[in-house]
């Protein structure tokens, strides 16, 4: 049966090439008491008959699973994000290994929605949607060969928060919790928008780059609704000005 807890992160397959791959991570998830998929962008469509087939029998994660056409849009209500990757990378994202980073997750207080982003099985995430995650996750394993398949990296993210005992079932109430990715992006691009009215942007090849870096600083620092209002207002008064 899907786990009742409130608090559990929602697996989100980023770019998933093979149908089947997406099978066996729905099993890994149900095995873990895991039952919210989101996929964004699969290679070979979604509904997939060949995930059915490797799902032995976890049809109600494919059933429920949502599909995305962006990153944007699959992490718009969650309000903390982590991205699993073996890659260190050149973004200022702070890293944790599995177990810490679960921890982190599941002793929040009040329990934040949290998703967990996987990339490709060939290439994993890129830069791009790296830049949305507060935070990384490496796993340990043999630095000679740490190379995970997509299943096995949802199963061992999936056991590690199924072992934690501070898993709470506490509804989500609290206004300190994080802004939503919703509203960050919308006054990201509120932002990039008066950036472009003043000039800001000297070459066009500068723009994306930037972007990703503010990103960044506002995904780090965990903004809140409040702090959010805040900066618009900020940035009306400046834009006035």
């Amino acid at each position: 049966m899907p786990s009742s807890v409130s608090a559990q992160p929602v697996i989100i397959l980023v770019g998933t090439q093979l149908g089947e791959n997406i099978g066996m991570c729905a099993r890994a998830m149900l095995n873990c008491g895991l039952d919210q998929l989101r996929l964004v962008r699969p290679r070979d469509g979604w509904p997939n008959e060949r995930a059915r087939a490797t799902a032995a029998d976890a049809d109600c994660v494919l059933e429920n699973a949502k599909l995305y056409d962006n990153i944007d849009d699959a992490i718009g209500d969650c309000q903390r994000v982590f991205a699993a990757t073996a890659r260190q990378r050149s973004l200022r994202i702070p890293g944790l290994d599995l177990r810490e980073a679960v921890r982190e997750i599941v002793d929040a207080s009040p329990p934040p929605k949290t998703a967990i982003l996987f990339g490709p099985e060939a290439s994993g995430l890129d830069n791009e949607t790296l830049s949305r995650a507060d935070r990384l996750i490496h796993f340990p394993t043999n630095p000679d060969f740490p190379s995970l398949n997509l299943a096995q990296a949802v199963l061992l993210f999936g056991w590690e928060w199924r072992q934690s005992s501070s898993v709470q079932s506490a509804p989500i109430t609290s206004s300190d919790l994080p802004a939503t990715r919703e509203d960050t992006n919308a006054f990201l691009t509120r932002l990039e928008q008066a950036l472009d009215e003043s000039q800001f942007f000297v070459a066009e090849g500068q723009r994306p780059d930037t972007i990703r870096k503010l990103r960044a600083v506002l995904t780090r620092s965990n903004s809140s609704d409040d702090d959010l209002r805040m900066l618009h207002g900020v940035l009306t008064a400046l834009i006035k000005k």
